[in-house]
């Protein structure tokens, strides 16, 4: 008898497990032959298992338009197919919403994005344009002073620095002045709460992304926000406290002003009729900073790896921000950020080959059936469509692994670069910033806060990589990028002058 019920637990296991491992092909999708194999346990158990890498493996695996995989113990349908991917994810009609950012207040469900995309408008941007370079120009200054120190020190004009933790750092300053309204510093203040946050960014292990992606994480530094997001919607509400940033429109959305307008200032409402929490707010603050952290802080750092190994691309920036005029005290014009074409390529063939988002993942509201094919997903089961590995198909953009600007020049093309050219305009395969109700509200943002540190960085200092660094850097992605290696992405810079 007692021999009996084990027998019966496993077989109770053995079947559930298999009936999970048998969802695709009892719908009757193309899918992978699912099992768990020794190589994979052994990746598991010491935490060298790579989510991302494992659905590039998974997109290169056929020629299906869509796979059904598995992540564990979750069937996930692979969309592999561009036109498909965007069909789906642009006229799926609210099947395939991130929930995150849903919210419902009283009788009224909205999405939170498409409320808040008016804060990220070409006007609000241009007045918020002031306070990002002020940030600029405060990493100018500490690395300018470092560089004097180490000169006064007798060890040379060469200051050595890990190039992804000062941009880090950048980055944090930036959320810290226009999403939490903070005057911070955090080249020089080591003990802020923001200053913690860029140092504990890798405490997730790529396992969780892969197994327990969907638990919620809190910690202290969740409560240490939202006590600042507190005080600073108290100055603003009652205070009276006018600051042309992010917070301050996301105080005007909490007492149901309209963003669009040209006005800075709160028009009080209700406590019970407010849109927002304070709770919700800061939800929001914090997940802009999560969201643009990493966005901000890759994108910069691989663009300065993939252009520093190449002088010509460094040349053509430098020659494109000697044509910017700036105001009589130095300061750069929001207006002309737009002329920056070849900065632009730059940061598009940076996007395409490290995107922030390898990964667009949307689980399933309703039953839907997918366009222009028989097949029906249920709700519940997750849609993936793999950024990395579509923007790194041959099909899609010739010698992808290499780093092409030129590639995204549509009328003036080089000779060159014509193939690449016409692949872009064929299939359209660019997804960097996302698809229909999947892109990205705040890229206007990104790329101008990012065009200020680059411009800043080439105009004052030449960037030395060592060659052999490059050849031995390692691209991990959790999920954003990030170049692993012991001592971060070391570089040399030297101080220089470009004028205009």
């Amino acid at each position: 008898m007692w021999l009996l019920l084990p027998i019966l637990l496993y077989s109770v296991i053995f079947l559930s497990v298999r009936h999970i491992y048998s969802h695709w092909r009892r719908k009757g999708f193309p899918s992978e032959r699912a099992g768990l194999s020794w190589h994979f346990l052994h990746q598991a158990y010491r935490r060298e298992f790579r989510h991302v890498e494992a659905i590039c493996e998974a997109y290169q695996a056929g020629r299906e338009r869509l796979l059904g995989i598995y992540c564990f113990f979750r069937p996930v349908l692979l969309i592999r197919n561009v036109e498909l991917a965007q069909t789906i994810l642009q006229q799926s009609n609210g099947h395939f919403n991130e929930l995150k950012w849903d919210y419902v207040k009283g009788y009224k469900r909205f999405n939170l994005l498409e409320k808040l995309s008016p804060i990220f408008s070409s006007k609000r941007l241009n007045e918020m344009f002031g306070k990002a370079e002020k940030v600029g120009d405060g990493m100018v200054r500490h690395l300018l002073q470092n560089i004097k120190l180490s000169e006064s020190n007798g060890t040379g004009r060469d200051l050595e620095l890990d190039l992804q933790q000062l941009l880090r750092v950048y980055a944090i300053n930036i959320i810290g002045s226009l999403v939490y309204g903070l005057d911070v510093n955090n080249f020089e203040q080591q003990d802020h709460i923001l200053s913690s946050y860029v140092n504990h960014y890798r405490v997730s292990s790529s396992m969780q992304s892969f197994t327990l992606g969907r638990l919620p994480k809190k910690s202290s530094f969740t409560y240490r926000l939202r006590d600042l997001i507190k005080q600073n919607v108290e100055l603003r509400e009652d205070g009276g406290l006018i600051r042309k940033d992010i917070l301050q429109l996301l105080v005007k959305f909490r007492n149901g002003n309209d963003l669009s307008g040209d006005k800075w200032q709160v028009e009080h409402t209700y406590e019970q009729d407010k849109v927002l929490s304070i709770k919700r707010l800061a939800k929001v603050a914090e997940d802009l900073l999560k969201i643009s952290l990493d966005t901000i802080a890759s994108t910069t750092t691989l663009t300065l790896f993939e252009i520093s190994q190449e002088p010509l691309i460094v040349e053509k920036l430098l020659a494109e921000i000697k044509e910017l005029s700036s105001n009589e005290d130095g300061h750069l014009k929001f207006e002309e950020f737009d002329g920056l074409k070849y900065m632009d390529m730059c940061l598009k063939e940076t996007i395409r080959k490290y995107p922030p988002l390898p990964i667009i993942e949307r689980i399933c509201r309703k039953t839907y059936t997918l366009p222009n094919t028989k097949f029906t997903i249920s709700e519940g089961k997750t849609l993936m469509v793999p950024l990395l590995a579509i923007q790194r198909d041959e099909k899609y953009f010739s010698d992808p692994m290499k780093y092409k600007p030129m590639r995204f020049l549509h009328s003036q093309m080089r000779d060159n670069d014509t193939d690449s050219c016409q692949d872009i305009r064929k299939h359209d395969a660019f997804l960097g910033y996302g698809i229909g109700g999947a892109q990205c509200v705040a890229q206007n943002f990104a790329k101008m806060v990012i065009k200020i540190a680059l411009i800043k960085l080439l105009k004052n200092f030449h960037i030395q990589l060592d060659s052999t660094l490059a050849e031995s850097v390692e691209i991990n992605h959790q999920p954003a990028p990030f170049i692993q290696t012991k001592d971060g992405l070391k570089v040399k810079l030297k101080s220089r002058k470009i004028k205009s």
